[in-house]
């Protein structure tokens, strides 16, 4: 690719983000939960998936620090959201795990955040909406590969 083409790219990736963020991911409802941090959903959706978890290892997957996932998972376990298990096999790791009351948050979250997505992607043509799918994928698989 000539280095034109790639610096156009380059500028349109980072416009990208915003763009996406700010037609899909509209919360018009004001639920408690959507004052929370996008970043914190991260984490309990990881939760959710893979089940406890080492601090690092849930720090990896949603590309947060070490030191910022500290005072992240501080709040959730202050919150009720998360909770703190020593690990069965090694007595100086302590997992991560989520709560009855952050599943059932993030649920919500989740059934309300779908909801909202779904109506602004309604509002595409059959055409496009396909269009955008494949693009979705493509991209996903694109950056799985990097």
């Amino acid at each position: 690719m000539d280095e034109e083409r790639l610096n156009q790219m380059v500028d349109d990736i980072y416009l990208f983000f915003p763009l996406f963020r700010k037609k899909l991911f509209i919360h018009k409802k004001k639920l408690k939960q959507n004052r929370m941090p996008h970043s914190y959903y991260h984490i309990l959706k990881v939760l959710k998936k893979r089940g406890e978890l080492p601090m690092s290892e849930i720090g990896r997957m949603v590309y947060i620090s070490k030191s910022n996932m500290t005072s992240i998972i501080d709040k959730l376990v202050e919150n009720n959201l998360a909770e703190r298990l020593p690990d069965k096999n090694d007595r100086r790791v302590i997992n991560i795990a989520l709560t009855e009351e952050g599943n059932e948050l993030l649920n919500e979250w989740r059934k309300h955040s779908n909801n909202d997505i779904k109506m602004n992607l309604s509002t595409l043509s059959e055409e496009d909406l396909e269009k955008f799918a494949d693009s979705v994928k493509t991209i996903r698989e694109i950056l799985n590969k990097m």
